[in-house]
């Protein structure tokens, strides 16, 4: 005679967990391989084999490959727009807040590099503009940033860039170098002198924004 243990709180608790781990493995195996083969060269069975499950585990949880892809970008450009919004919406004068989105953008890109070549992969492939998918995360956290640019210059506080120019220099400088570094540096790269890298080119462009902005000096004052 089989006995019926109760389900306790606990149990479900741990259960819980256990269902977000592996839904939280999946998806870190399927941002690498996304990034690293495309969409079309990466099957379900390579990623659970990365995971340690098997395909129809990954299917519980995500329904379809596409469905998978699209929520690992969800969750990048969610995670990037929070950093960058958060930078906007401080109480900062102008220029510290344009310096403080673009460090949170060079920082994020340089923790997760995958982005810039998933993001890289849209671009290529995208005759007619980005699919909706990924649009409704990057127009809106665009037009923040362009709006931010140009209240900047409504109040006189620099040049009267053209603010899609400004944030699309900025955006694709920073790509072409977080996919590249690993190249440019050759011999002896590794996580510690790519971080440090990371933050030298962050100060470059710093320099290159004051630059752009026509802004002289520590001060931020405008030319």
């Amino acid at each position: 005679m089989s006995v019926s243990l109760p389900v306790t709180e606990s149990s479900k608790s741990r259960s819980a967990q256990r269902t977000e781990e592996t839904r939280e493995a999946i998806l870190r195996a399927a941002e690498v391989r996304f990034a690293s083969k495309g969409f079309y060269p990466t099957r379900l069975e390579d990623i659970a084999d990365d995971v340690g499950i098997t395909r129809t585990a990954v299917i519980y949880h995500f329904k379809d490959k596409e469905t998978l892809y699209n929520a690992v970008l969800e969750e990048l450009f969610t995670q990037l727009d929070t950093v960058i919004s958060q930078a906007l919406s401080a109480s900062a004068p102008f220029l510290e807040k344009i310096e403080g989105a673009v460090t949170a953008w060079v920082q994020y890109a340089g923790k997760r590099p995958t982005l810039m070549r998933l993001f890289m992969r849209e671009v290529a492939g995208s005759e007619e503009g980005l699919r909706q998918e990924v649009s409704r995360f990057v127009d809106p956290m665009f037009g923040r940033l362009i709006a931010a640019l140009n209240e900047g210059k409504a109040q006189g506080q620099c040049r009267q860039v053209d603010s899609v120019q400004f944030w699309s220099i900025l955006a694709g400088a920073t790509m072409f170098f977080i996919m590249d570094a690993p190249l440019l540096a050759k011999e002896g790269f590794n996580s510690a002198t790519y971080q440090a890298s990371v933050d030298a080119y962050n100060r470059e462009l710093i320099r290159v924004i004051h630059g752009l902005l026509g802004i002289n000096g520590e001060k931020g004052t405008a030319t």
